[in-house]
């Protein structure tokens, strides 16, 4: 069964390019019993899932009786691979001593991420190059993105002080939250396939400068299947207020043997 792992705060998208050769995949096999554990979500360096993804479309994340359909097609879909790749080889790697394995976050940026038998932790966030416009934000504590075991009903808050970050070239005091909940799903359709059980993981994130620039809003909606990591992704324009906004501003989802 092929396995990667692709998360939270991306906000584009760009191919994850990976090494030679083909990684050995690890064995991991759903037994859908309506949880995710962290071995049920496999760290595969090196290896990629192909995704659907587009730009601007309509969904419905409420979904109906449990049953959330993302399976139309648009004619300017394109297809993608991610995946994870490891932390030693980027320019920031000893920046984040605890940091475990990285993926594209859009835009030109990488999440460094760990993960241990409670969460998945996102250590930081930094620019894909080391040049005068560079990112690089370091959480003194790491966020527990996904906890595990992932089950209906989990909610949590984190607050993480950014106390000398840089972003864009440009010193950044100020503070993210990011507000997760999970919900159980009876099934997710995507093109040529179907997902049952799904867990439907909303986050919110919130950046607050500690002076100036206004509070800045972002949401995504991820469904979780039981080895697979993410099967679907929406993201929201810029401070949506609707928890199950309707139009994503960027939306992607798994792609039944698709290549590129």
């Amino acid at each position: 069964m092929r396995v990667a792992l692709l998360f939270v705060a991306a906000c584009g998208v760009n191919q994850t390019p990976q090494p030679e050769p083909t990684p050995e995949l690890p064995s991991c096999v759903p037994n859908r019993d309506g949880m995710i554990t962290a071995d049920e979500l496999p760290i595969a360096l090196g290896a990629t899932i192909a995704y659907y993804a587009g730009a601007n479309r309509t969904v419905n994340l409420a979904g109906t009786d449990g049953h959330f359909d993302l399976s139309q097609e648009s004619p300017d879909d394109t297809v993608i691979a991610l995946g994870p790749v490891q932390l030693a080889t980027q320019w920031y790697a000893d920046q984040f001593p605890a940091g475990q394995f990285v993926v594209d976050a859009g835009a030109g940026l990488d999440g460094i991420y760990h993960q241990d038998d409670r969460a998945l932790w996102l250590d930081g966030t930094a620019s894909q190059t080391d040049g005068s416009d560079k990112t690089l934000i370091r959480y003194a504590d790491p966020i527990a993105l996904l906890r595990f075991p992932l089950v209906d009903g989990l909610a949590y808050s984190t607050t993480a002080p950014l106390a000398s970050a840089t972003v864009a070239g440009l010193p950044f005091v100020g503070m993210d939250q990011i507000d997760v909940d999970v919900t159980a799903g009876e099934r997710l359709d995507v093109p040529y396939v179907e997902f049952s059980p799904v867990l439907r993981v909303r986050t919110h994130v919130t950046r607050t400068p500690s002076t100036g620039t206004p509070v800045v809003g972002k949401r995504t909606t991820l469904f979780m299947f039981e080895c697979f990591g993410e099967v679907a992704r929406a993201e929201s324009k810029q401070d949506e207020a609707a928890a199950d906004f309707t139009t994503a501003v960027y939306l992607r989802r798994f792609a039944l043997g698709a290549h590129q």
